[in-house]
């Protein structure tokens, strides 16, 4: 069996270059790495380093080794969280990491990037071994869920009269199932409500979920709810604060954990913050006395003022003490909801508030709960969130950006995907990295099976690959049924219950049951095992106290016949945990069987 494969495949991609270098990924604190550089030079090279959160740059000399053109150099690393970014000096040139760019941003968000690359210093993260996240987040299945388009328990009317008006829209009434509207305003609304999600919470545990994370549920006009009325108030048109007390007593009642999304960046502009209507009558947008003004970063008062991303009902908070205070300081929104029985957030825009304010938050939720999950909706590199005093995972859009790339649009090769999945790796503290919100798709993209040109074969495929691979698999509510949605208010339908997939549903109960009944799929250790680019084909090893499975994938159009090299000591009999192939036995050391186009095989002794 090939020795550090993706290592090698590293290099291979980037053979063009004139060094060689792989980067040791990420470390514990105060630990010592050896950086290895492979270079004809004909002075001593330098390696040139900078710990990001000081600003402070060292360099240092690499020696010789007892290899031709290879020269290393020991690395003592700070005592505390950072990030070191690095380069090397040889020969009076410097010389960068090369990456294939994962991603671009752009007027309409960030969106994946294929086929470019970039050079940029490498990236080493500094993490507290002692600060990573709880056992219980390690490889579990999480479903996500749009409150107002899951389930449905109040009648028409109720949602009717619960409706407010929207930024100078009239609200709209959609029945359940119609399309959402389009081009979107926010204003649509189908009642989905927390007492929806209670009555299907045995549908969620006999799927196999662990972990429900539930889109904004505090009051607020639009139906998304990203612009928060109160944050001590559920909407109505959701539910009474005694509905919410009751969803999460019925999701731990069947092991269900509960998070909500902590939008702590903005408010609404009819919010009793800052009350531009003057219906709550001590806004900052009513008075400069207002305790709230000084919330508020007014160029003109009170009509001007800084709106995220420039929206005018979306004020921007200014991070003063009483903010900070209100939301993450002792008795604070974080630890209201929190001792309210939820057990975890998700930070909204975690990119638009201060490290220092995730900080406190961090502090907040260690001294109330330590053992909640916090995730960071950050679609780049997370590195800087993880390290031990902000979060504990971050939304994978660069896992989902790969995998997408390589089963649903056929963007990348295998070499190509193997090298984002190093990179992601290494990027991510070994510690924290079972525990990533692993997802395909979600309420700001368009559904997977919509990016897979509806090919269900596609699809599934690459959802048996999220739940053999390291991480916390995540469902978007209904991928399970089979939605689609071609951008992100589009992907936000109604789950039709009257009209399920059983077949599809079937497929997803299956891969859960897997991974449940197989410790190796959620704390195993990777190995990736095969990359083959003219046949589409990838493989990875799951290893967990000598135990291994292999999951394969041929992401081709065509059937392919594999050969998988084993592990020593791995012969004799193995089956397909997925039941496509049939028994196997290996030869020689090897398996050598045929895998269908858009075919995939969990391979157990």
């Amino acid at each position: 069996m090939p020795q550090n494969l993706s290592h090698q495949n590293y290099l291979r991609l980037r053979q063009d270059a004139p060094v060689s270098h792989v980067p040791p990924g990420s470390q514990p604190i105060g630990a010592t790495v050896t950086l290895k550089l492979t270079v004809s030079a004909r002075a001593e090279p330098e390696v040139v380093l900078t710990d990001r959160r000081r600003g402070y740059t060292w360099r240092v000399g690499l020696q010789a080794s007892d290899q031709d053109d290879v020269w290393e150099a020991e690395i003592l690393l700070p005592d505390q969280i950072t990030v070191i970014t690095y380069y090397f000096f040889v020969d009076g040139r410097t010389y960068d990491e090369r990456r294939m760019m994962e991603s671009q941003d752009s007027e309409f968000g960030n969106r994946p990037a294929y086929g470019e690359w970039t050079t940029a210093p490498y990236r080493l993260a500094v993490y507290d071994p002692q600060k990573m996240p709880s056992e219980w987040t390690r490889g579990m299945v999480v479903y996500q869920i749009f409150p107002d388009r899951f389930a449905k328990s109040q009648s028409d009317e109720s949602v009717i009269a619960a409706m407010k008006g929207v930024y100078g829209h009239e609200p709209m009434f959609k029945a359940w199932g119609d399309l959402p509207e389009d081009p979107p305003l926010g204003r649509d609304f189908f009642g989905g409500d927390l007492r929806g999600i209670i009555e299907k919470m045995d549908y969620l545990a006999d799927l196999g979920v662990e972990c429900v994370y539930l889109n904004p549920i505090f009051e607020a006009s639009s139906n998304h709810r990203y612009e928060a009325i109160d944050f001590l108030k559920i909407d109505r048109m959701l539910g009474t604060e005694t509905d919410f007390d009751e969803l999460v007593q019925a999701a731990h009642q069947r092991g269900i954990k509960i998070v909500l999304d902590a939008v702590f960046n903005h408010c609404s502009s009819d919010s009793v913050y800052f009350d531009v209507t003057g219906k709550f009558g001590d806004g900052a947008a009513q008075s400069r006395q207002s305790p709230y003004y000084r919330w508020f970063n007014f160029s003109k008062w009170p009509k001007q003022f800084d709106g995220w991303m420039g929206l005018g009902f979306m004020p921007e908070f200014v991070e003063t003490p009483e903010m900070v205070r209100f939301f993450v300081g002792a008795g604070g929104i974080t630890e209201h909801w929190l001792n309210k029985g939820i057990d975890g957030w998700r930070a909204d825009v975690p990119f638009d508030n201060t490290d220092w304010f995730w900080m406190r938050f961090n502090e907040r939720v260690a001294a109330v709960k330590p053992e909640a999950w916090t995730i960071a909706e950050e679609w780049r590199d997370a590195s800087n969130y993880l390290l031990g005093d902000m979060f504990n995972a971050t939304m994978n859009y660069r896992l989902a950006w790969a995998v997408r790339g390589f089963f649903a649009m056929q963007y990348l090769n295998a070499s190509e995907f193997d090298d984002r999945l190093f990179v992601l790796r290494s990027d991510t503290p070994a510690p924290a990295l079972q525990s990533q919100m692993n997802l395909l798709d979600s309420h700001d993209t368009d559904r997977l099976l919509t990016a897979c040109g509806g090919n269900r074969q596609r699809f599934k495929q690459a959802f048996a690959f999220l739940f053999a691979y390291p991480g916390a698999p995540t469902i978007f509510y209904g991928t399970e049924t089979g939605l689609t949605g071609k951008f992100p208010e589009d992907s936000r339908r109604c789950v039709m219950w009257d009209d399920l997939d059983p077949a599809l549903g079937e497929f997803f109960r299956m891969i859960m049951k897997l991974r449940h009944e197989n410790d190796i799929l959620r704390y195993g250790d990777f190995e990736a095992v095969l990359i083959d680019d003219d046949k589409r084909l990838y493989g990875m090893a799951r290893r967990l106290d000598g135990r291994t499975v292999y999951a394969v994938f041929n992401a081709g159009r065509e059937p392919e016949s594999v050969t998988l090299n084993l592990a020593e000591g791995e012969g004799g009999a193995w089956r397909d945990l997925l039941g496509g192939l049939p028994e196997l036995t290996a030869q020689d050391g090897a398996l050598t069987f045929e895998l269908p186009a858009h075919g995939s095989a969990w391979l157990t002794q």
